[in-house]
């Protein structure tokens, strides 16, 4: 089992672009913590701890492998419930949702791929 913070490093050792990816997402979550009042913030905050720790657990029984991508299977729901929330909701805050709904999106899009290759790349072995 390798430590779950040895993560950072790892990442840090990563293409920049991957870096600055994760970082964002980190940011573009946390800023849920200033919409604290819409009980959709407080979802999208602790379903971002909650990836935020199956990609630990994940890292710790794989390392830096492209399954880190499952840590991101709660986000799948969540990306709906933003979806549909979005045309209700207040004008600042559905903009910020409408930012997260696509930075969501994207990295469904990256972590689909990851998965899809980790899993044939396993099966080729």
């Amino acid at each position: 089992m390798k430590n779950p913070f040895g993560f950072f490093v790892e990442l840090m050792q990563q293409p920049l672009w991957v870096s600055v990816w994760v970082f964002y997402l980190m940011i573009v979550n946390l800023v849920s913590l200033g919409y604290w009042h819409e009980s959709l913030a407080k979802i999208v905050f602790t379903t971002f701890m909650t990836s935020a720790v199956l990609m630990m657990i994940l890292y710790s029984r794989f390392g830096f492998e492209k399954i880190l991508g499952l840590g991101h299977i709660l986000w799948i729901p969540l990306l709906v419930y933003i979806v549909m929330s979005i045309p209700t909701a207040e004008t600042e805050f559905q903009a910020y949702l409408l930012v997260l709904a696509i930075s969501i999106a994207i990295s469904l899009l990256f972590d689909i791929i990851d998965v899809w290759k980790y899993f044939l790349d396993a099966k080729g072995s």
